[in-house]
């Protein structure tokens, strides 16, 4: 289970946010895509994350790539807020700032697993662990796309 949504995750992350109009089918196109990694190339990038809680939170986060592509309030920011209304049942600003305070302050995956579960209990290590491979997989993605 934990496979799939960060898969949902990452391809939820890996389309770009909504244009303004109509989206038809030359929105979804190749050639009209910005240049960056093909879904295949978006695929191994998903698989090549761990998946398993102590692999994962032993992975080396390259924070510099994180905070400078933006990914932490673009991408990561609307998912934590998703989640947090899914786990609670209201949108938690206050918690959701928390969450991402605490990866612009570099801190570790077990630590934030730690500060989340006084909220949400059982599902802070399912949700952590979403989060870290959401995390690693804009590193990489950021990284594949050329600037």
């Amino acid at each position: 289970v934990a496979d799939v949504e960060a898969a949902k995750a990452a391809k939820a992350a890996a389309e770009p946010p909504p244009a303004s109009g109509p989206a038809g089918p030359a929105a979804t196109s190749s050639s009209s895509a910005a240049p960056g990694p093909s879904s295949e190339e978006l695929k191994a990038l998903i698989s090549s994350i761990p998946t398993k809680r102590d692999e994962l939170y032993a992975c080396e986060v390259e924070w510099e790539v994180a905070l400078s592509c933006g990914a932490l309030e673009e991408r990561i920011r609307p998912w934590v807020s998703k989640k947090m209304e899914e786990y609670l049942g209201e949108d938690e600003p206050t918690l959701v700032n928390f969450v991402l305070d605490k990866l612009a302050a570099r801190t570790a995956a077990a630590e934030v697993e730690a500060e989340v579960a006084k909220v949400l209990d059982e599902e802070a290590e399912p949700f952590t662990v979403k989060l870290w491979r959401m995390l690693l997989f804009e590193i990489k993605r950021a990284k594949a796309t050329p600037s």
